[in-house]
């Protein structure tokens, strides 16, 4: 048997004795196997896998969670709007009382603003403000603006 260099020069040299021919054959079936067998694919493929599967349950929940805090800006808007609608109130209860309710579902996190207005024609717009939520309800980039109306009861 030779050793690892004679049989280098074995393996790259034209004038190949025919038994250094089997042990090159030999060596070539020998890597052929080990690139056609999956032992360890799953070690290398997991984490990659892994990765995916992670990034798109995150994005699945920012998804809900931004969808979830509209929904709730805009019944809080929408609350306001019909609180300042009633006989008596002003637009400013209703601001008040919008972010009152956002500022008991989500605290203040967001850092809504409502502001609430009568126009003419006996509408009141109730807009509220914050800031949008990234991951769980920390977040200070990018800003959601919703709006609830309602019509005046004493502008019937």
């Amino acid at each position: 048997m030779q050793g690892g260099r004679g049989q280098l020069e074995a393996l790259r040299g034209d004038e190949v004795p025919p038994a250094a021919r089997g042990a090159r054959h030999r060596a070539g079936d020998r890597i052929r196997r080990r690139l056609a067998a999956e032992d360890g694919a799953a070690v290398a493929e997991f984490p990659m896998v892994a990765v995916l599967i992670i990034m798109s349950a995150l994005m699945i929940v920012q998804s809900a969670l931004i969808v979830h805090t509209r929904n709730t800006l805009v019944d809080a808007a929408v609350q306001g709007a019909h609180h300042a609608a009633r006989a008596g109130a002003s637009p400013q209860d209703g601001a008040a009382r919008a972010e009152h309710l956002i500022e008991e579902r989500f605290g203040d996190g967001l850092g809504a603003e409502a502001t609430a207005v009568q126009g003419e024609d006996g509408v009141i717009r109730v807009q509220v403000s914050a800031t949008l939520p990234l991951v769980g309800l920390l977040g200070p980039s990018g800003a959601m603006s919703v709006q609830g109306r309602a019509i005046d009861e004493e502008a019937w």
